[in-house]
């Protein structure tokens, strides 16, 4: 028997989910044009450009370890419509299809350039993939999740994040507005809007002046 609908005291925040789909629809646009324009002969300029594709395909691959572990089953052993599970089925059959594709954008053994069109083509999934969820997965979470167990959810996540957590929070509050940091920063950990002013702002920053070529 399905779990009741959850009554949440106010909406679901969801702001983390609609700043990580903008964020890794602006990096993976910029990447494939860094990798197909970067400069084989040097050698600082690939080495940026490779190290970032590859910090945004970790950030990729573990939004999605977030969702198959912690959002899908529990929305899905929600609903009391079963026809709303045909959301799952496509939307678990493009993370097979991204599984496989930033698996070939991330091969090192291939020069930049013939990642190339692959990072296009992942960005262009991504693309098609998150709109989606924020189409029609935001509101089975909405209706089915509560604000309390999001948070919980969201620093479970946060603690798997390992060395990558200064990265990936300082790509979260790269790309929010104002009011949005003040939502991420009530879950990320203590001391991460200090560290964010006082250095993970501009590590991130150059990172992405040094990938993109940016003034």
């Amino acid at each position: 028997m399905a779990s009741p609908v959850v009554q949440p005291s106010a909406p679901l925040d969801l702001t983390t989910g609609y700043v990580a789909h903008r964020a890794l629809r602006e990096e993976l646009a910029r990447l494939t044009v860094a990798t197909r324009e970067v400069n084989p002969a040097d050698i600082r300029q690939s080495r940026a450009v490779e190290d970032h594709l590859a910090l945004v395909l970790r950030f990729l691959a573990a939004h999605h370890r977030e969702e198959d572990a912690f959002v899908y089953p529990r929305v899905r052993a929600r609903l009391r419509v079963p026809a709303a599970g045909r959301v799952f089925v496509a939307l678990e059959g493009d993370h097979d299809s991204l599984d496989t594709l930033m698996r070939r954008a991330g091969d090192v053994r291939v020069p930049l350039r013939e990642r190339s069109p692959v990072v296009g083509r992942l960005h262009d999934l991504v693309a098609r993939h998150t709109y989606q969820e924020e189409r029609e997965m935001f509101p089975l979470m909405r209706r089915h999740v509560g604000n309390h167990e999001q948070r919980r959810l969201l620093r479970r996540t946060l603690r798997t994040w390992g060395r990558d957590m200064p990265a990936f929070v300082a790509l979260y509050l790269h790309h929010a507005d104002p009011v949005e940091r003040i939502r991420i920063l009530r879950v990320a950990p203590t001391g991460a809007g200090v560290m964010w002013h006082l250095s993970w702002r501009r590590r991130y920053a150059r990172r992405r002046a040094e990938a993109y070529g940016l003034v």
